[in-house]
């Protein structure tokens, strides 16, 4: 059955979201009932009646209102509705378009989407993303290709290596593309609401997710999150690294980033596929093209490093942190806290990143769609 044969809006509005390149949530061979649930839970009937008409790719209210067959200003006042509570997104308020990835977080650090779903859709969030396992599309085409990949701090770097902006946190801050806009954390909210939070009082929830370039000026215009100089960002990269959180952002060279995530092991939508769910995604991230390495002269065995690194990649032998380089993601997090300075990450070529975002989401759609 085609989308033009749907009767349904809410079975339309999800067809339609099934071209993306990560898709949605689909359980043998079936849209998930739990996902079905939740996107009841965002858009109410009236909206659905416009939602239906939108598709993955961005069209102007002309032609919105064309499909539709009412006048654009009376369209206008809906999308702009949607838009405001978070459930669909705008390009400067001339054209619309569904996101599927996006409503998947949104509805965890936009105060108005929290509003809709709140803890029902934690709960359903929980049921198709760890329970059917479409944390592995979200994460990772089905050839592996990540959608993320880590970006280490420029101080867990040996002075030696080759350092790339692109490749280092704070010079994406700096390259990156205003305003720079805070919002909360959705991973970690939507435990916290579940009451599972792993990591309560230990990471923030409250501004600890960058909203940058289009999407920082999204949440500027839609009242929600607060904007920071590009000082304050370095100062609050700083401070959010010696808690021990990770920086990740899209798997690209390209300035142009949306968002910039910290993420921890027990809550990240991306980390936990590798460091919490029994059916392990290692492309849950890409991992960066850096390596931890042991400077035994210097290392004192107090096995902080090991404590701190996310993914188990370090143990404590003879006294000496130990490097498992197979588990190493590069993320640098072992090394802020370091006082001799004993650990360092070291350059190693070992990750494709994509040159831009349309180039990796063209790869990510092609690979999850070679079986269909």
């Amino acid at each position: 059955m085609t989308v033009e044969e749907i009767t349904d809006p809410y079975e339309k509005i999800l067809q339609n979201m099934r071209e993306y390149p990560n898709d949605i949530p689909i359980v043998d061979g079936n849209v998930s009932e739990a996902f079905r649930a939740y996107i009841k839970l965002l858009f109410t009937p009236k909206e659905v009646e416009v939602a239906q008409y939108l598709t993955v790719k961005p069209q102007s209210i002309n032609r919105i209102a064309k499909k539709i067959g009412k006048s654009k200003e009376e369209i206008k006042e809906i999308l702009e509705e949607m838009t405001n509570s978070g459930i669909i997104q705008d390009i400067g308020g001339y054209s619309y378009f569904l996101a599927m990835a996006y409503l998947l977080n949104m509805g965890f650090k936009n105060s108005k989407t929290f509003e809709r779903l709140g803890k029902k859709g934690a709960e359903l969030y929980h049921q198709f993303f760890v329970e059917e396992k479409f944390y592995k599309r979200y994460e990772s085409s089905d050839a592996g290709t990540p959608i993320t990949r880590i970006v280490p701090i420029n101080t867990s770097i040996d002075h030696k290596s080759v350092i790339s902006n692109a490749e280092e946190i704070h010079g994406i801050l700096d390259m990156c593309k205003g305003p720079i806009v805070v919002t909360d954390c959705p991973c970690r909210k939507r435990t916290e609401t579940l009451g599972v939070s792993e990591c309560k009082d230990k990471f923030p929830i409250s501004e600890s997710c960058f909203q940058v370039g289009l999407f920082g000026k999204y949440f500027l215009r839609r009242g929600e999150g607060r904007e920071i100089s590009r000082v304050e960002a370095h100062d609050l990269v700083n401070e959010l690294s010696r808690k021990g959180l990770v920086f990740t952002v899209a798997n690209t060279t390209s300035p142009n980033h949306q968002v910039i995530c910290c993420c921890c092991a027990c809550c990240c939508a991306f980390l936990r596929g590798m460091t919490r769910f029994e059916d392990k995604n290692e492309n849950c991230t890409a991992k960066s093209n850096y390596i931890a390495k042991i400077n035994r002269h210097l290392c004192t065995g107090c096995a902080l490093c090991a404590k701190r690194c996310p993914f188990k990649a370090i143990t404590i032998k003879k006294e000496k942190a130990k490097v498992n380089p197979k588990k190493c993601y590069g993320c640098g997090v072992c090394t802020v806290a370091c006082a001799p300075e004993a650990i360092k990450l070291h350059r190693i070529e070992r990750s494709h990143i994509y040159s831009d975002v349309n180039k990796l989401f063209e790869k990510v759609y092609q690979e999850n769609r070679r079986n269909n």
